[in-house]
């Protein structure tokens, strides 16, 4: 399978992975006839989707979790959101814990977890699929830095409930399609201390899941907030929220902009790191995950086109791709692998 951008459908593509709507499945995997419901998608919000053609039939594009457990950890992160902006002073927080135990669980088992951390959203659910996202991406993160499962779940817990002070924001600044003024910024700015604030009634949540919310936009040169802190000051957790948030944040659709692609977005944590990031757990992450991920259709330094297929694990840069077609535009069949010919880059990342 491979990436595709929505408005590129053509009549040869078949859906490799279901498209659902409110838990509901729009389209299942297999519909052949697919371009018939480009216009929809697109109104729907839905810019990206992964199809099967004569090029990718033999391209795996493995989930970092089940479908299912993602699902579940939407529906329920929406649930929690829409009980405490009608007014619920307590929560119930089995179904998150086992929701957040679903998605440690999966990663566990996950050997290539942190392979491909992108997935797909719709601009119309951001605030939950972003949600159960950075905790994916925390709980892939710990893994690799060596977490205990218990340290994990308490990773995942926080990560998935980051934003949850924006439950208390009025839904017009969140949700303002253009600019904020300087004192809606500063509004939108509470939110850490409104979702810290919230969570410390609730006993059932760990204090370390409860400073993650309260620190994820603290930043290592101390120019975050909501208290300024710098460095080995700001818990680790938080340190590693800030980057899964970032990530996820630029690498999704919005209403207002399309996705980077992941090199891009690992570039500018990258460039970023002993200013914003935590230049040491960068160091440590990056070299793990794919700055371009199977299914992606890439243009090479020598014109060629291609998808990549594979991944050099150590090398994100290097990975293996399909050429599909070469400089003069002629269709090709065959296989490069980056990390034999070094004189041979990626130049421009089609989706």
């Amino acid at each position: 399978m491979r990436l595709i951008l929505t408005k590129n459908i053509k009549e040869d593509m078949e859906l490799a992975r279901a498209i659902y709507e409110n838990e509901n499945i729009l389209l299942n995997k297999g519909v052949k006839d697919l371009y018939k419901y480009k216009d929809k998608l697109l109104e729907l919000g839905i810019k990206h989707l992964y199809v099967k053609d004569k090029y990718s039939y033999d391209i795996e594009v493995n989930e970092t979790i089940k479908s299912s457990t993602r699902r579940k950890g939407k529906k329920i992160i929406k649930k929690t959101f829409d009980k405490i902006k009608r007014g619920f002073l307590d929560l119930d927080t089995k179904e998150l814990k086992d929701v957040v135990q679903n998605i440690t669980d999966d990663l566990i088992f996950n050997e290539d977890v942190l392979l491909n951390l992108v997935s797909l959203k719709s601009t119309s659910d951001y605030t939950y699929e972003h949600s159960v996202n950075v905790s994916v991406i925390c709980i892939a993160l710990g893994k690799m830095l060596g977490y205990n499962k218990d340290e994990l779940f308490k990773l995942g817990m926080g990560a998935m409930l980051h934003d949850i002070g924006k439950t208390l924001i009025p839904e017009e600044i969140i949700n303002k399609p253009g600019s904020l003024t300087e004192y809606e910024y500063e509004i939108i700015k509470n939110h850490p201390q409104l979702g810290f604030n919230y969570l410390q009634k609730i006993n059932s949540i760990s204090s370390l899941s409860r400073i993650i919310v309260y620190s994820h936009h603290e930043r290592i040169d101390g120019s975050g907030y909501p208290r300024g802190l710098k460095g080995s000051r700001i818990h680790e957790f938080a340190r590693l929220a800030a980057i899964a948030d970032v990530f996820d944040a630029l690498t999704s659709d919005r209403v207002y902009r399309d996705k980077w692609p992941t090199y891009k977005a690992a570039e500018y944590i990258t460039a970023s790191s002993e200013k914003l990031f935590d230049y040491h757990l960068v160091k440590k992450i990056l070299p793990k995950v794919s700055f371009y991920p199977n299914g992606t259709e890439v243009i090479l330094s020598i014109g060629y086109r291609g998808i990549v297929k594979k991944q050099n694990i150590g090398f994100p840069t290097r990975p293996v791709i399909k050429l599909i077609e070469d400089d003069d535009g002629e269709e090709i069949n065959s296989t490069l692998d980056l990390l034999k010919y070094l004189n041979i880059t990626i130049t421009k990342v089609i989706t």
